[in-house]
């Protein structure tokens, strides 16, 4: 009788990590197929991602480490929020009750908190996002994955990199790769 996680002779299952933290749609459809077949193999899969929406075509085998909730409540996206979004939000509030010119004003302050978001914080956040979400995943979500266990790291996309390279300094015996070959013991 095979209990999860172990074989008949009960060795341990082989460990998967792959790490999607912000495919596209057709990345997230590989990446959900590359994890199908490492279950068929008899492996665990714990995939990493910041995407919260869909995989609906993952395997519900596989464990699935969501960072986005993590991330929301992060000091740098909250702060951003509150400062150009909510603060300008609330000081206009009683000028939008004085009607047609006040409408007129909040248009303004929608439209300007929306060109500082768009033109100044996401150039900047692009480039922040994969330290911060590698830290994120680094201190909440590979304390619950032995990584003893883990065969193979399999970096599915750019944003994923960061956390990646990290992986392969601190387990310099780890297998991680960019490529998503359908084999457990790939080339390094």
């Amino acid at each position: 009788m095979s209990m999860q996680g172990a074989d008949v002779n009960e060795a341990k299952s082989p460990r998967v990590l792959v790490l999607a933290m912000d495919p596209g749609g057709g990345r997230r459809a590989e990446v959900s197929e590359l994890a199908g077949y490492f279950l068929n193999e008899g492996a665990q899969v714990d995939l990493v991602t910041a995407r919260e929406k869909g995989w609906d075509e993952l395997d519900e085998r596989v464990r699935l480490h969501q960072l986005r909730p993590i991330e929301a409540r992060h000091p740098l996206p909250w702060l951003e929020r509150a400062l150009v979004i909510r603060a300008p939000r609330l000081v206009s509030r009683p000028v939008k009750r004085l009607g047609p010119p006040g409408a007129f004003l909040d248009r303004v302050r929608s439209r300007i908190s929306g060109t500082i978001h768009r033109r100044l914080f996401l150039p900047f956040y692009k480039h922040v996002r994969p330290l911060l979400l590698a830290r994120l995943a680094r201190r909440r979500v590979l304390p619950r994955i032995d990584m003893s266990q883990v065969e193979r790291v399999v970096v599915a996309d750019r944003t994923a990199m960061t956390l990646g390279w990290r992986l392969a300094r601190k387990h310099k015996d780890l297998t991680i790769t960019t490529r998503r070959d359908k084999d457990l013991h790939g080339r390094p």
